[in-house]
């Protein structure tokens, strides 16, 4: 133990005596300190020079060795996306009644109508299957003839309905109308009398360069679809283009709701860093405190864009945590300044702000490390979007550290420079003469209601007991809502709650809920006809699979060979053999190519692709659409891309493989890996902060009771999240990682403080809430009002956002200033050795003298009498004499408690008491054993 605290006193003195020296540079050198700040943050900001936003959701969140990147890959290179759609889902009390089947031609005839930039329109835009354009629609089984669905009788309907072809006439391709039809009702005879809703698709091709008039073209059906439609109940629309519409939308309009948080929180400073008077508001100190934000920003980004960081879409939350950080620290400093003894205050500016940043500078070192390191750690994860994010976040930190050691800190100086000569906050030039600050502006609210309220309250033994039971209660309940926590990822979340595209993710889940995800199994250059057995095994066990939709599997290969199986034309006949298979490699490629020419193949042809060099030409590539059933989970999504890939890899093709690929899989490998590398981070974060705590707040009991407030703060901001129905996902993810960081900065400034005060325990517990209480709840406060106009956002993304920060700044003042004052009230430690007699000057009450008549202690103690403050001196005998202290005949009225010591006088530095005793100020410094 003694050595441990060798080891402490070295480390906190080496600390104080670095920042000390920092400061005399610093103040000595003001302007030198600035310019330099602003060079060196400008250079690494050359690095800008190679921005470039990340978006491609594989690079982002995948982790690289995943197998899903070279499949991805391989799709774009062979099957690019070559489609738009625009989908409507249409409700009727009977969609199949006369008059809902012609407002859904009317539907159909409008957006061909519709013409756009060029003079494009459906026709010259649409994905051709032969020469209709590709749209899904109950119209498809009259063909899409307006003379013959204006006829048609009710009757008429149903019959066709009911009879409906396995193809469609139009297409070719299979015709299922539970794809199409939901709601359906039939009689006893299982006849189809009515359907509550169907479904309506236009597809458009993307290989033109009409990439502009589709989207103006998709936005005119939008608008045509949310507007009203006699005849029908509802239309719900969406497009490719809605979610980038309503989704990022959503977020570019909250935005400005940001930017009027980072106005509340720039007034914020202002009110707290400066004092309401014509001199001493700190208007532009507190400019320079957001400029520092700016700075470290610019330093992060050039930096990591330099080593060729990716920056992605989350990186937009990096100002708002360097805020959160920044303007802490910059509270811990500016509150250390004030609280400097009088005759701290007699010495020379450049020895004030040495030794303002002697102390402060430990505490903001203690945050800054640990939140480094947290980000460090979390660098290390294998999604590189969350490890790119972790790296910006550490450098950024790194460089707020020293910016505000050096930058800010600088222009305090200068600020203080102004004050002393009387100049006005806001027009230096301007001298007031005579200057006398008003005794409101003198007060610091937040610290008088520490001392005078929260903390005698707070020490009070009943009010400790409640708060430890109180924080047990909160732990043990939020432990367990935090194994509910379920890992889930849906996309659609993010759709703003009043937007159209959430009415018809509703009204899909309603009336087609089994369909699932959008699959396709895709097959590399194989040989095709040899590998006829094992295509048909293939086919069949995907189809068997029970997380395949039933009917969604369209193979070619199968539709292929049932064409030569029913085939009637006599030249095909004759290339067959006795199984109606081609009877050489050569014969089977040149019918797959007549195939797909054919009425029965026509929509199977954008499913090849082809060698050209040979003739005929050979398939280098196919692929088989198919649908996943409807899986409600990340986990059930996850297994149903597990059970298919086990069906293909269990086809051993001896020349080439087949694999499935969607665009949820990308979702589905992150969600692998989510949670267990949140709760890997979590950890390593956890045992490196308290390492690092333990190196610089060099107290092994004290970093431990800090260290169960930032587990506790984390436990009960992920319960209180899962109360609120948010689930793991990659945003989720990085918010409660930042969680951490933010968790340490409100406990580690209290424990670093408590050890830097000696006395006994509750009043070393009284005068930290007092020293230091006033930056962490200023701190905790500013990074709520950033966040706090986006409590009523429909962006589910800034609802997360305020949720997290919220649960935080609730639980992290929580855990730092009501539970680690009362447990070190109870269990904290013996102060630095560096700790001065002179820092209970700040205590509200005294220590209580012992009565023993062993002891050789003399009590001196203060009550108000009026005006004046007496000085009560007891000997051992408890025998007091009553003294109205006077200097030059004024009454000393601001006095301080004043402690007993064993066989020393004590000296009375400068004494301050309650508000309600004692309101103005006079110096005296006398040993009370003159008195």
């Amino acid at each position: 133990m003694k050595c441990l605290t060798r080891i402490s006193n070295g480390i906190i003195g080496a600390l104080e005596t670095s920042f000390y020296r920092v400061g005399q540079v610093v103040a000595g050198h003001p302007v030198a300190t600035i310019l330099l700040s602003v060079v060196a943050c400008g250079l690494c900001g050359i690095g800008l020079y190679n921005f470039q936003e990340t978006t491609d959701d594989a690079k982002l969140w995948v982790p690289q060795y995943s197998r899903v990147l070279p499949e991805k890959k391989w799709v774009n290179e062979n099957f690019p996306e070559e489609t738009r759609i625009t989908s409507f889902i249409i409700t009727s009390d009977n969609v199949l009644s006369t008059s809902s089947v012609n407002a859904i031609l009317d539907i159909y005839l409008k957006s061909k109508e519709f013409t756009v930039t060029g003079g494009h329109s459906l026709e010259t835009m649409c994905l051709k299957v032969g020469r209709s354009c590709r749209i899904s629609s109950i119209l498809e089984l009259w063909s899409f003839n307006e003379t013959i669905i204006r006829s048609l009788t009710s009757q008429e309907i149903l019959q066709t309905v009911n009879n409906a072809p396995d193809f469609s006439p139009v297409y070719g391709m299979k015709f299922d109308l539970s794809h199409i039809l939901s709601g359906v009702s039939r009689d006893e005879n299982q006849w189809i009398t009515g359907a509550q809703a169907t479904s309506m698709v236009w597809v458009l091709d993307k290989k033109g360069k009409w990439n502009n008039a589709a989207l103006e073209w998709e936005k005119k059906m939008i608008d045509f679809g949310n507007g009203r439609h006699l005849c029908l109940r509802e239309v719900h629309v969406y497009a490719t283009r809605t979610f980038d519409d309503e989704g990022y939308g959503a977020v570019k309009a909250d935005t400005s709701l940001l930017i009027a948080g980072f106005s509340i929180v720039f007034v914020f400073v202002i009110v707290v860093l400066g004092r309401i008077s014509m001199v001493e508001h700190k208007l532009y100190v507190s400019i320079a405190g957001i400029l520092t934000i700016g700075l470290a920003i610019l330093f992060a980004y050039g930096i990591a864009m330099v080593f060729g960081v990716m920056y992605g879409p989350v990186h937009a939350l990096m100002p708002f945590l360097l805020l959160g950080i920044g303007v802490d620290d910059m509270f811990i400093i500016v509150e250390e300044w004030r609280n400097l003894t009088k005759e701290d205050q007699k010495l020379e500016l450049k020895e004030r702000i040495a030794r303002a940043l002697k102390h402060s500078g430990v505490s903001v070192t203690v945050t800054s490390v640990t939140d480094i390191v947290a980000f460090g750690i979390g660098a290390t994860t294998v999604i590189p979007g969350l490890s790119a994010f972790c790296i910006y976040a550490a450098i950024g930190i790194f460089a707020l550290y020293m910016l505000v050691a050096t930058f800010f800190v600088a222009v305090l100086t200068l600020d203080e420079k102004r004050i002393e000569q009387s100049r006005d906050g806001l027009m230096p030039c301007c001298v007031h003469k005579n200057y006398t600050p008003n005794r409101c502006s003198q007060k610091n609210f937040c610290q008088l209601f520490m001392q005078n309220v929260f903390g005698p309250v707070l020490m009070k033994f009943p009010v400790k007991i409640t708060v430890i039971l109180v924080t047990c209660a909160l732990v043990a309940v939020n432990c367990w809502s935090f194994t509910l926590m379920k890992q889930d990822f849906d996309l659609y979340n993010y759709i703003p709650t009043d937007s159209y595209a959430r009415d018809y993710v509703g009204a899909t889940k309603m009336f087609f809920p089994s369909a699932g995800d959008n699959i396709a199994v895709y097959c590399d250059s194989m040989n095709y006809f040899h590998n006829k057995l094992l295509l048909e095994e293939m086919d069949r066990n995907i189809r068997e699979d029970p997380h395949v939709l039933n009917g969604s599997v369209e193979f070619w290969f199968t539709a292929f060979t049932q064409w030569l199986k029913t085939t009637h034309n006599p030249n095909i006949r004759a290339q067959l053999g006795a199984d109606f298979y081609p009877m050489s490699e050569e014969i089977f490629h040149g019918l797959v190519l007549k195939f797909i020419s054919q009425p029965e193949g026509m929509a199977f042809g954008h499913m090849l692709k082809f060698h050209t060099g040979r003739t005929p030409p050979r398939i280098r590539a196919s692929f088989i659409p198919l649908k996943h059933t409807r899986q409600t989970s990340s986990a059930e999504k996850i297994t149903a891309m597990e059970s298919l890939r086990g069906v293909l890899d269990g086809i051993k093709f001896p020349d080439g493989k087949c694999f499935s690929y969607g665009f949820s899989y990308l979702n589905n490998e992150t969600n692998k890996i989510l949670q267990e590398e949140l709760y890997r981070n979590l950890a390593l974060s956890g045992a490196c902060i308290f390492v690092v705590t333990l190196v610089l707040i060099a107290n092994l009991w004290t970093s431990l009771l800090v260290f169960t407030c930032v587990v506790g703060t984390v436990v009960d901001v992920i319960g209180t999240l899962q109360f609120m129905e948010v689930t793991i996902d990659n945003a989720s993810s990085i918010l409660i990682i930042l969680c951490v960081g933010l968790a340490v900065d409100y406990s580690a400034h209290i424990g670093h403080t408590f050890m830097t005060i000696s006395g006994n325990k509750d009043d070393r517990a009284k005068v930290t809430l007092v020293k230091i209480g006033p930056a962490v709840i200023n701190g905790g406060f500013s990074t709520f009002l950033a966040f706090v106009l986006l409590a009523d956002s429909n962006s589910y993304g800034f609802a997360l956002f305020f949720r997290v920060f919220m649960s935080v700044v609730v639980f992290g003042l929580f855990h730092g200033l009501v539970y680690l004052p009362v447990i070190l009230s109870f269990i904290g430690p013996a102060p630095y050795k560096s700790a001065s007699e002179s820092e209970l000057k700040d205590s509200n009450e005294p220590e209580p003298a012992s009565t023993s008549p062993s002891s050789n202690m003399t009590l001196v103690q203060y009550k108000a009498n009026g005006e004046a403050c007496v000085v009560t001196k007891t000997d051992q005998n408890g025998k007091a004499l009553k003294e109205n202290i006077q200097e030059n005949g004024s009454p000393w009225i601001s006095a301080e408690p004043l402690y007993s010591h064993q066989s020393t006088p004590l000296l009375a530095d400068s004494i301050h008491s309650h508000v309600d005793r004692c309101t103005t100020m006079v110096e005296r410094t006398q040993h009370i054993s003159s008195v």
